[in-house]
């Protein structure tokens, strides 16, 4: 058996990112379920938005919002557009977000039934 000596602070970060680390994992194995992620059109969000679809294509272009482009369509996650939102790289009126996740919520619980 091999002995090996630390110094008292180096032991203490040591247990410190091992402890960050389990309360990370268990964290994780804790959540329940989480929604399944909201993916939105280009003309869904920028009828959200209230711009056109010129201005949402220019802000692709200038990355100022992020997108996905899955079978040569833009889809962007309504997560990331919340960022967006809350940093104010993008303005939108709040009250316009929390209804169109109400509607979102409400049409894909009846089409589940």
């Amino acid at each position: 058996m091999e002995i090996i000596t630390l110094d008292h602070q180096v032991y203490q970060d040591l247990v410190t990112r091992i402890n960050r680390i389990a309360d990370y994992v268990f964290k994780k194995e804790a959540v329940p379920a989480e929604e399944p992620e909201i993916w939105l059109t280009s003309e869904e969000l920028a009828e959200l938005l209230k711009i056109s679809t010129r201005t949402l294509q220019r802000m692709r272009k200038e990355r100022t919002i992020p997108y996905c482009m899955i079978r040569s369509k833009c889809l962007y996650r309504l997560s990331d557009v919340e960022k967006c939102i809350a940093q104010r790289i993008v303005s939108c009126n709040p009250q316009t977000l929390d209804e169109f996740r109400e509607s979102y919520r409400i049409a894909h619980e009846s089409t589940s039934r």
